[in-house]
């Protein structure tokens, strides 16, 4: 899952968009089943025993191996686990829906890195010593190379303040008093912003507990895009010294602030590196039975890329894995593709098996293929996504988003299936917008219906101990079943799923008026 991506890109840069109430769903009378062929139904669920916790922990392990290194987007791992996946789709004897008669389809990825030997936060002219990148800050470049100024501590994120006019065109050093990438991360850097009015940067301290080894993942992801003026986030003992080094004191700049810190400058030079590179995305179709459905498509998404190798942690593992983050929703496409492909009869309207890369980069697989289509973008229905579906209590799925379109309805009906065991609900936190947060979000901004199926976040998220032992291979199994059952309806149905008009307009609330027709 992609914790921090919001809405559509913007002017703003990546890192500052993307750093940038528990209770069931309400009881609804079930709308009336669709009417289906007996013989469809009971062939339904029997493809549906196909999908076992034995076939999905094989996937897991092989996704989340260490020998594939964490699969960033781009690298040979990735292009290992791709192969793997549209192995499995040639031998369910899929079509090939990708770039000409491939089961890949590539998208176009200019990555720009910092170059560590050329970044440099530093006050020149003092002997102290100078923070390293990306081991003691992460670095959003500015537009200019370099950009010299003194420090001006402006107090703590999110206060709302009134700086005087000798803070402009200084660095504003804004402590950062939380300790993980969450939406208060988010809430305060924006605040951050909307009060940089006239700043040449921003040095943010970070909590003395935010974890250096999320810096390193920072490091080039940060780099991709630019700011207005660059933005330093560092660690706070790396950030004393530099106070020090300009002749300041951080515990004394706290209690004046807002006050200039100590005679010296500081100094930021980024040096970007662009590199272009063409990641994977695997696409799979299984080609409708009905001559007047079969040209319209359920698309099931799932990323299978993950973050990489980083810094060893306590244990000494560098490999982010990625078993739950997703190598868990990855291996439910597998196995629904293989429950369809088991049918005696296709649905009536065709179904897409979609795994991209570029999720952890900002959504870029799914995007590139809305953009890019390998089937027409008009005919598709519904999106259902998969994204960290194998962790946390063993009888709940979160369906993120069934309240704005009526996918709600078809979960009711299949939500109490024997084979499935699981309460489904709501988003136990709408404040975090997770619905705009995952792959579902490039094609509900081309209005199609969509639902985001997950089981949540957990303390191992996007650390090197999110492991393949860790999932809960059974409930991974009954969601996968779900996922299965709630695409099969919506296949079968010739009603297509619409959003509803106050769901629209919710979404229309986050993301702005968009133009693109829809159903």
């Amino acid at each position: 899952m992609h914790r921090f991506s919001h809405g559509p890109r913007s002017s703003l840069p990546w890192v500052l968009l993307l750093l940038l109430s528990t209770a069931c769903a309400p009881a609804v009378v079930p709308a009336p089943a669709p009417v289906q062929p007996a013989l469809d139904l009971a062939a339904a669920v029997e493809a549906a025993e196909l999908i076992t916790p034995a076939k999905l922990t094989y996937h897991v392990h092989a996704l989340a191996h260490d020998s594939t290194l964490g699969r960033d987007t781009p690298s040979p791992e990735l292009e290992k686990a791709a192969s793997y996946l549209a192995d499995h789709f040639r031998h369910l004897g899929l079509e090939p829906a990708g770039d000409g008669d491939s089961f890949i389809q590539r998208w176009e990825y200019r990555m720009a890195t910092l170059d560590p030997e050329g970044t440099v936060v530093h006050v020149p002219g003092q002997l102290q010593p100078v923070p390293a990148y990306p081991v003691d800050y992460f670095l959003v470049p500015g537009l200019r190379p370099t950009t010299r100024a003194p420090l001006f501590f402006a107090g703590t994120v999110g206060e709302t303040r009134r700086l005087p006019e000798e803070a402009a065109g200084s660095f504003f050093v804004f402590d950062l008093p939380v300790a993980e990438l969450d939406m208060e991360w988010q809430q305060g850097l924006m605040a951050s912003m909307a009060s940089a009015e006239g700043a040449a940067g921003l040095l943010l301290v970070l909590h003395p507990d935010f974890p250096r080894e999320v810096l390193a993942q920072l490091g080039p992801m940060t780099a991709e895009q630019q700011a207005p003026f660059p933005v330093v986030g560092m660690a706070e003992e790396a950030a004393a010294e530099l106070l020090a080094a300009a002749g300041g004191d951080l515990a004394a700049a706290r209690a004046a602030a807002p006050a200039p810190v100590g005679e010296g400058t500081l100094e930021v030079t980024a040096t970007r590196r662009l590199e272009m590179h063409h990641p994977p995305n695997v696409v799979a179709l299984l080609r409708g039975s009905d001559p007047a459905l079969r040209d319209t498509y359920v698309v099931i998404t799932a990323h299978f890329d993950h973050i990489g190798v980083g810094p060893p942690d306590e244990r000494g593992d560098s490999i982010f894995s990625g078993a739950d983050d997703n190598a868990s929703g990855t291996a439910g496409v597998l196995e629904m593709a293989r429950a369809f492909s088991a049918l005696p009869r296709a649905p009536a309207r065709s179904v897409l098996f979609l795994a991209v890369s570029g999720e952890e980069k900002g959504l870029l697989g799914s995007r590139a293929f809305v953009e890019d289509p390998t089937i027409p973008l008009e005919g598709i229905v519904a999106n259902i996504n998969l994204d960290m579906i194998g962790r946390n209590a063993p009888d709940t799925v979160i369906a993120i988003g069934q309240e704005y379109s009526t996918l709600q309805e078809v979960l009711d009906r299949v939500a109490h299936r024997p084979d499935i065991g699981l309460t489904v609900i709501q988003d136990p936190e709408p404040e975090k917008m997770f619905f705009f947060r995952s792959d579902q979000l490039s094609f509900i901004q081309r209005r199609i219906p969509a639902v985001f199926l997950t089981t949540g976040d957990h303390e191992d998220y996007h650390r090197q101990s999110d492991r393949p032992e860790l999932i809960d291979t059974d409930k991974l199994a009954r969601v996968t079943r779900l996922a299965f059952h709630l695409t099969f309806e919506i296949a079968m149905d010739p009603e297509a799923p619409q959003w509803t008009e106050e769901g629209w307009a919710e979404v229309e609330q986050v993301l702005g008026p968009l133009s693109t027709p829809g159903r």
